[in-house]
């Protein structure tokens, strides 16, 4: 499996491992549900560097939006609204 996924129709399990890989948390304990502070144990730091690290491989969450952003649901949800904004342009 390549490194870098499509950034197009990245599935929620392709999302998750990416999370998983960059907080370095077991992928079983990144679920939609999944508070990244509260649950994922992610402080503000871990959660810039992730954002840096999905912008990198095309998984892009609208930085007006990221503050937003509670749980591995919500953040999956995001980036799915933004490919879909950017499939109608």
């Amino acid at each position: 499996m390549s490194e870098k996924p499509s950034t197009k129709h990245v599935t929620f399990e392709e999302f998750r491992r990416v999370i998983a890989k960059e907080l370095q948390v077991d992928e079983e304990r990144v679920v939609r549900e999944a508070s990244f502070v509260e649950d994922l144990f992610a402080d503000s730091l871990k959660l810039v560097s992730l954002m840096l690290r999905m912008e990198e491989l095309g998984l892009n969450i609208p930085m007006e939006r990221a503050w937003e952003v509670e749980t591995v649901g919500d953040a999956y949800q995001f980036y799915r609204g933004d490919v879909v904004s950017e499939a109608e342009r």
